[in-house]
C-alpha cells in the first residue's frame, strides 16, 4: 500500500502522483501511465477515470507528476488504484487507497482546527509548518485510533465481511452499529439489499413483505455483505476531542510543556502524563478532557443506528 487518502461521503477527489528515480521526479519515457481502480472484493471498478499530465494551477504540474479525479462515491467506500508507467525501459508502479467516510462531515474542520491554541500561541496556524495534507493524515489516524478505543467509528465508515448462512438464522455483523446495508452476495450471486434488514443488536436478516424468511442458499463463509456502519455524527465533545488528539500527535512537544490547550470555541483543557488510572479508568493521552469523552463513551451502550 502506498499512499492513503481520506475524503468526504459525496465528494470527488483528484489524485496526483509523482514518479521518481533515486528520488528525484521524472516524466514517463512516454505517454501517460495506465490506471487500474480496484474495489474491495478484489474486482475492476469501471469507468476509469482518464489520466493527465497537463492541467492549469495552482499548483501548476511539475516534473514526473501525474493525476486523475475519482468521481464521489454517495456513501462510505474505499477504491485502492495503481499507476504503471514505464521508465529507462522498465515499469514502475505507484499506488495507493482512497477512503469516502462520513455523512455530515468528518470528525473536525480543519480551518476550526487552524485555530487551536497550545500555550497561548497558534501552532497550527502555519501552513508552511502543519500543511493540510499533513493535518488530513493525523485526522484519518485519530479516526483509527477513536475506532479502535472506543470499539465502534464515531462517524460512519464502509466495512465487508463475509459470513455463513445457516436457516432462518440472521448473521451477527461483527462492526457495531450498522446503519446502511449497501450489498448482498450469497454463494456468488447478488441478491437485492430490500431482501434483508438490520436486526436489533446487529444482526442481518433476510426478510419478505416484512416477515422473516430463508437464505437464498445456505453455506460456509457463503454470504458477503457489504455494509455502512458507526454513528452519524460523532456524539458529544467528540469533534474537540479528536482535535486534542489530532493537536498532540502533530506537536507532542508542545503539548507535553504546556500547562493548557484551548480551542476555538473557548473551551480550555489541561495536559497530565499519560497513565493506567484507578478502577479502570485509562489515561490514553494525558488530556483530560480527552481521556474522560474516550472512557465515557467505550462504555456507553448504543442503540443501533
Amino acid at each position: 500500500m502506498g499512499s492513503y487518502q481520506q475524503v468526504l461521503a459525496g465528494t470527488p477527489l483528484t489524485v496526483t502522483e509523482t514518479f521518481s528515480v533515486d528520488g528525484g521526479p521524472i516524466d514517463l519515457d512516454a505517454g501517460l501511465p495506465t490506471l487500474i481502480l480496484t474495489r474491495p472484493d478484489g474486482t475492476n471498478y469501471t469507468p476509469v477515470p482518464t489520466v493527465l499530465n497537463s492541467w492549469v494551477g495552482p499548483p501548476a504540474r511539475s516534473t514526473g507528476q501525474y493525476r486523475f479525479v475519482l468521481p464521489k462515491q454517495p456513501d462510505p467506500y474505499w477504491l485502492d488504484y495503481k499507476l504503471t508507467g514505464v521508465i529507462g525501459g522498465q515499469s514502475l508502479d505507484l499506488g495507493g487507497r482512497v477512503e469516502w467516510v462520513g455523512y455530515l462531515g468528518h470528525l473536525f474542520n480543519i480551518d476550526e482546527f487552524r485555530q487551536m491554541r497550545v500555550a497561548g500561541s497558534q501552532p497550527f496556524a502555519s501552513t508552511s509548518t502543519y500543511t493540510n495534507a499533513m493535518i488530513q493524515d493525523t485526522r484519518a489516524e485519530v479516526l483509527d485510533e477513536f475506532c479502535q478505543i472506543l470499539n465502534f467509528c464515531p462517524i460512519p465508515r464502509y466495512f465487508r465481511e463475509i459470513h455463513s448462512a445457516a436457516g432462518w438464522q440472521g448473521i451477527v455483523l461483527n462492526e457495531p452499529y450498522p446503519i446502511k446495508i449497501l450489498s448482498v452476495t450469497v454463494s456468488g450471486a447478488a441478491a437485492l439489499t430490500s431482501g434483508f434488514v438490520v436486526g436489533e443488536g446487529g444482526t442481518l436478516d433476510p426478510v419478505s413483505n416484512y416477515v422473516a424468511t430463508s437464505w437464498p442458499a445456505y453455506g460456509y463463509r457463503n454470504v458477503a455483505v457489504e455494509f455502512v456502519a458507526g454513528l452519524d455524527r460523532i456524539p458529544g465533545r467528540g469533534r474537540a476531542s479528536a482535535m486534542l488528539m489530532a493537536g498532540q500527535a502533530l506537536n507532542p512537544a508542545g503539548f507535553s510543556s504546556a500547562s493548557s490547550v484551548s480551542l476555538p470555541t473557548g473551551e480550555s483543557y489541561s495536559y497530565e502524563p499519560a497513565e493506567m488510572g484507578r478502577w479502570g479508568y485509562e489515561r490514553h493521552t494525558g488530556v483530560k478532557d480527552l481521556d474522560r469523552w474516550l472512557n465515557r463513551w467505550a462504555a456507553a451502550r448504543l442503540g443501533v443506528g
